[in-house]
Formats: structure tokens, C-alpha cells, sequence
């Protein structure tokens, strides 16, 4: 039985590092919540997934950007046992990458993909998704299917969409026919936790997966205590704050990177199952893996601090407390997400066809003359209408 002075660390550590968000983390704070020990790669660790009862590494395969199978095997030989994709991603492309590994190798990963129901699609509409799925995913069936980016940001609906009857029905139709086993729930636009907190009340959900970052906000700590107490696994995504791919050697040590930091911090909440992030190639599979099973050190804590004192005024949270103010209707929150996909992840195409797909009048072009009233509004000090056209001039 763990020593109940450990939890009691752990429970402080967990509410004092959110400091970091706001800049105001006390070398007190520091002292309680660090080791002195460097920060060193262990193997990989496993977590169970709340209620589904699956073990799944610390570190999961965000598969938004792969195309080369070997950079998939050599995740999976390293420990790496959790994957998560969904047909959107790259047009399919994505799906049928990893469907090339899953036909040999199936039986060593807990697979997640997605489908995307309305308030008013059919079920023979989603279990159609589902079964394009798994022909690309080249498997019989999947562990997890999540309802995908729920959120008034992403199509105009958001809870109306968990409340279609026909979700449920579809659900467990795949699963008495061994197509998927779960169903989860995933979103990360401003209502998040309207959403999420709506998942845990009907309790039909066995994993929720949100963004979590040390530069996101601090109410996120009481939803994840919430769905731990209804043993519901809870996944993080977006656990790098935007962080800035070619500004990034300044944020390093011998010992650790900002980004390690990044992944270490959201791994030391108690409260998290595991976190999923991209992977392009092996040099970052090897980098974000050393995350597990290492300890949160001063040294990391510092290295967070910084970025986020220079940074902090650059990153979207995605809360679109702005949208409101915009007089022509543009999509803040998406385009600023897109923005870092294009300059900081490397998915340049993606993001252009990702920006391509919104409405002329949801682009970022009718910003020019604007007064930009969303700036305003925004609780972050953010300079949303140069970010804005920094955006459009990449993506359009």
C-alpha cells in the first residue's frame, strides 16, 4: 500500500505546479514538489485505463501525422503500446499507415480511433465509419471508438451531440458484433468541460480524452478527479502547450528538454491514465519516451517556467471566449490550432487543407482592417489579430 504522506505530496504537487500557468510558482513550491535526482529514461511504464481494465504505456502513438510503418514499429518494440488515430487524419491516410503494422501486429496494442456522429446521424452511418476504419486499420475490430472533437467550435453542435440515442445504439451494435469493445469521448474547444462533465453525468462513457498542459487552465484538476473517482480513464492530449519546434534549443539542459518537462508534468497528475502525442520519427519517439518512469525535477520546473514566461502570450488555449466579438465570424480558436500545426509540428500540408475546408468567411483574410474587439475579450493577453494574419498569410 503506498505510504500516505507520498499522496499527500503528491495531491499538493499537483494544484501548486499549476503556478506555472500564471507565472507565480515560489522556489518553496518548488522544493515540495521536485527531485533532486536527474532526470533519466526508465523503461516504459503502464497504467491501467480506468474501467476497461487495459494496460497502456504512459506514452501513447498520436498517429495524426504518420506515414512511414517503421517509425510505428520501432514505438512498439520500445514499449509502446497504446495508438490512437482516426479517419480523418491526413484523409484516411493515417489509418491505413498503421493498418500496415496492425497486420502483423494487433495483438501487441490497445488501438483507439474515432468516428464522428451529429445530433442527427444514423447509426448505419456510424457503424459505416466504423467498418471503413477497421478495413484501413486493417483489423477486425478496435479496443477503443471515441466520438470525435466535441465542442460548439468544431461543426455548431456540442452536448446535442452525446445526447443522440443512436450513438448508444450504434456502440452496442459494434460491440456485440467484436468491432470495438469501448466508447469514449474526445474534445478540446472552449466548452470542454461542459462536455466532459456531461460525459461523467450519463456515465456511458469509459475514457474521456481532453487537452492538458502546464499552460492550460487549473479547473481541468477537479474533472479529472471526478472521472478517477468513477474509475473512467482519462487521456491527455495537447500536453505541449504549442510548444515551438525550431525555438526550442534554448529550452533545453544536458539533462532534459522543455519537452520531456512538458510530458513529465502532465504524467505526475495522479489523476491521468496516459497521454498521446505525435510522432513523426524515431529521434521523437525516443525523446518523448524518456518521459516515463522519470521524476518532475527543479530543473524541469524551470525549464516550464521559462517557456511559459515567453510563450505564455502566444498560445490558444482553444477556450473561444474571443469568437464572441468577431464581427465577421471567424474561426479564432481553430485557425490559431491550425497556425501551430503549420509552424511548430511540421504538418504544413495538413493545416493548408485544414484551412482550406473553412468557409471563406471563417478565414482570417477580413482581419486586415479590423479594430479586433477579440482581444478584448481574450484572458490571456494574447495579440489575436497579428496572430491571426501571421496565420493566414501560411495558410491561405
Amino acid at each position: 500500500m503506498e505510504d500516505r504522506s507520498e499522496l499527500s505530496r503528491r495531491d499538493f504537487c499537483k494544484t501548486a505546479t499549476l503556478g506555472i500557468a500564471g507565472g507565480a510558482m515560489a522556489s518553496s513550491v518548488l522544493s515540495a514538489c521536485t527531485s533532486e535526482s536527474p532526470s533519466s529514461a526508465g523503461p516504459m511504464r503502464y497504467r491501467v485505463l480506468g474501467r476497461t481494465g487495459l494496460r497502456v504505456s504512459e506514452i501513447g502513438f498520436g498517429g495524426y501525422p504518420v506515414d512511414d510503418p517503421d517509425v510505428l514499429h520501432y514505438a512498439i518494440d520500445h514499449g509502446i503500446n497504446y495508438v490512437d488515430t482516426a479517419p480523418s487524419y491526413r484523409g484516411g491516410a493515417s489509418e491505413e499507415t498503421i493498418g500496415k503494422v496492425m497486420k502483423t501486429r494487433r495483438h501487441e496494442v490497445v488501438l483507439a480511433t474515432k468516428w464522428r456522429p451529429y445530433s442527427k446521424t444514423s447509426r448505419e452511418e456510424m457503424l459505416e465509419s466504423l467498418n471503413a476504419s477497421l478495413k484501413r486499420l486493417q483489423t477486425d475490430h478496435v479496443d477503443l471508438i471515441q466520438v470525435h472533437q466535441v465542442g460548439r467550435a468544431s461543426g455548431g453542435e456540442s452536448i446535442e451531440r452525446l445526447q443522440n440515442p443512436e450513438l448508444f445504439e450504434a456502440f452496442e451494435i459494434a460491440k456485440r458484433q467484436g468491432k470495438a469493445r469501448f466508447l469514449g469521448v474526445t474534445g478540446h474547444d472552449g466548452d470542454l468541460m461542459e462536455v466532459m462533465n456531461y460525459a461523467l453525468d450519463t456515465d456511458r462513457f469509459d475514457t474521456i480524452l481532453c487537452r492538458y498542459s502546464f499552460l492550460d487552465y487549473p479547473q481541468q484538476q477537479e474533472l479529472f478527479r471526478r472521472a478517477k473517482a468513477q474509475n473512467i480513464g482519462v487521456i491527455a492530449m495537447k500536453t505541449l502547450a504549442g510548444a515551438k519546434g525550431e525555438n526550442l534549443k534554448e529550452f533545453r539542459t544536458g539533462k532534459t528538454t522543455v519537452k520531456q518537462a512538458a510530458l513529465k508534468w502532465v504524467l505526475s497528475n495522479p489523476d491521468i491514465t496516459n497521454l498521446i502525442i505525435s510522432m513523426r520519427n524515431i529521434d521523437q519517439i525516443k525523446e518523448y519516451m524518456a518521459a516515463s518512469g522519470s521524476a518532475l525535477t527543479r530543473e524541469d520546473h524551470r525549464l516550464l517556467e521559462k517557456y511559459a514566461e515567453r510563450y505564455s502570450r502566444e498560445y490558444c488555449r482553444m477556450c473561444n471566449q474571443c469568437e464572441p466579438a468577431c464581427p465577421q465570424g471567424v474561426k479564432i480558436a481553430d485557425i490559431l490550432r491550425y497556425s501551430i500545426y503549420f509552424h511548430h509540428y511540421g504538418e504544413q500540408k495538413q493545416a493548408m487543407l485544414a484551412y482550406a475546408e473553412l468557409p471563406i468567411s471563417g478565414q482570417a483574410g477580413s482581419c486586415l482592417n479590423c479594430p479586433a474587439p477579440c482581444e478584448a475579450l481574450c484572458p490571456y493577453g494574447i495579440p489575436v489579430r497579428r496572430e491571426l494574419l501571421k496565420a493566414h498569410t501560411a495558410l491561405a
